[in-house]
């Protein structure tokens, strides 16, 4: 009877030892974990798995870009929260890992150093070159409180005079329905002057929409930031930004065109061009 008592004994002291070996075993097995640093639209991955050798990452922007970097880059291409994915493998040992990463763009300065546009797509590029003359292509960005606007032009682009005209409401039947842009215009506002001379105001349309009935409303200085314009590369640059508030109750958008002139008023470049059938306002999401 002892010995059997003892031989039980000694059976369920080798199963237990059996079970702490398979925890262990458990506990020893592959681990997909990550962290992120966000600089506007460019986040670099730190991948802190464990047992792994593989990996495989989803970045959830519907991008279509993936990698199989350790520790990748990866730049997206708007504002929002992502779920991204790391999928660690060691041989048949898998191991996923998801967190959301926010997106809240870049801090854009208006300071003349164009750094900060480095990661954010173009909203157009002219291939009118004669209807877009010295305008070669524009940035946008819109922030919590400014409409952001990075320019390009040919080393001719001066701005003596300046013309945006901005449709607010989204809605191209009201505001100026301006002939220059058939395909969709509409301006609520319009912020004219010289950036070069330092003089404007933000002016508000009112009546007919064939009618050019704008009145002012804010001094350039009061709505209005913008840099010198510095040659980069063989083009011309500058980048502005105009207050939220100047422009009445916002939607999700706006849309807006950018004409320049001589200080005579001769068009010298638009963007985008305009004169076409096709031509209409550009739009930036807010």
């Amino acid at each position: 009877m002892k010995k059997s008592i003892l031989y039980l004994c000694c059976i369920a002291i080798a199963m237990i030892s059996i079970n702490a070996c398979k925890k262990n075993d458990q506990g020893s097995g592959t681990k997909a974990v990550f962290s992120y640093v966000a600089d506007g639209f460019n986040v670099n991955f730190t991948n802190f798995s464990q047992n792994a050798t593989e990996y495989s990452w989803d970045f959830g922007d519907n991008s279509g870009e993936t990698s199989t970097k350790k520790s990748p880059q990866h730049i997206f291409k708007s504002k929002g929260d992502f779920l991204v994915t790391l999928t660690a493998k060691q041989g048949s040992s898998i191991s996923k890992f998801a967190d959301t990463v926010s997106i809240i763009g870049p801090n854009i300065k208006i300071d003349g150093d164009f750094t900060d546009w480095q990661y954010v797509d173009y909203a157009f590029t002219n291939t009118d070159a004669t209807n877009g003359g010295t305008l070669l292509a524009v940035k946008t960005f819109a922030s919590p409180t400014d409409i952001n606007v990075y320019l390009e032009g040919t080393t001719d682009m001066k701005f003596d005079i300046i013309d945006m005209y901005i449709d607010s409401d989204n809605n191209p039947k009201t505001g100026f329905t301006t002939g220059q842009y058939p395909a969709g215009s509409g301006a609520d506002y319009l912020f004219e002057g010289s950036l070069s001379g330092g003089w404007g105001s933000l002016y508000i349309h009112s009546g007919d929409p064939a009618s050019f009935s704008f009145s002012p409303v804010f001094d350039i200085a009061n709505v209005l930031h913008y840099s010198a314009i510095k040659t980069v590369s063989g083009k011309n640059v500058m980048e502005f930004s105009i207050k939220k508030s100047a422009l009445g109750t916002l939607k999700s958008a706006i849309n807006f065109c950018i004409v320049e002139s001589t200080s005579g008023y001769a068009q010298t470049g638009a963007i985008p061009a305009n004169n076409s059938a096709s031509s209409g306002f550009l739009q930036v999401k807010l």
